[in-house]
């Protein structure tokens, strides 16, 4: 091979690996703006002719920042009742990951649970209900928290959110 072949097989070479930088940029970059507008976790279907929740693009205004003291309530369901309050949620409730009910605002949640801790499992935090979940490690556990907000909580709201449930498990789990 004289040196115009080696030459030559250079400049291909660095073609592809070019070719193949850009391909994984492009991903990359596909993937953050998919994250970015919400759309990376697949969404349960509405059909039509089914109510619609609450609107969803109008955040819920900030909450008061009136602290959450589980200590001087009386059961951790009466604390979840606080929290709800607080964040005006038509009703909070608290799963593991495989669907057991930790408690919850309302009776009979037994089922609630079940049903989001797997719509939560497969990455879905939105239901055609209203209904935002989120989930957090908790002890080494995953902790589901199904919240149904008069609207869509902000970034802000579902961090406070997060962390009055944490504080709440901290004293009564």
């Amino acid at each position: 091979m004289d040196s115009t072949g080696t030459i030559q097989f250079f400049l291909i070479l660095l073609t592809i690996i070019t070719v193949a930088g850009f391909t994984g940029i492009t991903y990359y970059l596909a993937e953050l703006s998919r994250a970015i507008k919400g759309q990376g976790s697949p969404q349960v279907s509405v059909t039509p002719g089914t109510p619609r929740g609450p609107d969803l693009a109008e955040p819920v205004s900030t909450p008061p920042s009136k602290p959450i003291e589980p200590a001087k309530m009386g059961s951790l369901e009466e604390t979840l009742g606080a929290i709800s309050e607080k964040y005006s949620l038509a009703s909070l409730t608290l799963a593991t990951a495989d669907g057991l009910l930790i408690g919850s605002t309302k009776s009979g949640s037994e089922d609630e649970a079940a049903r989001y801790s797997h719509l939560y499992a497969q990455g879905r935090l939105h239901d055609e209900e209203g209904a935002e979940l989120l989930g957090f490690s908790y002890r080494g556990e995953t902790v589901v928290g199904i919240a149904h907000p008069s609207g869509h909580l902000s970034g802000e709201q579902t961090n406070a959110l997060e962390h009055d449930i944490r504080e709440t498990l901290q004293h009564w789990v």
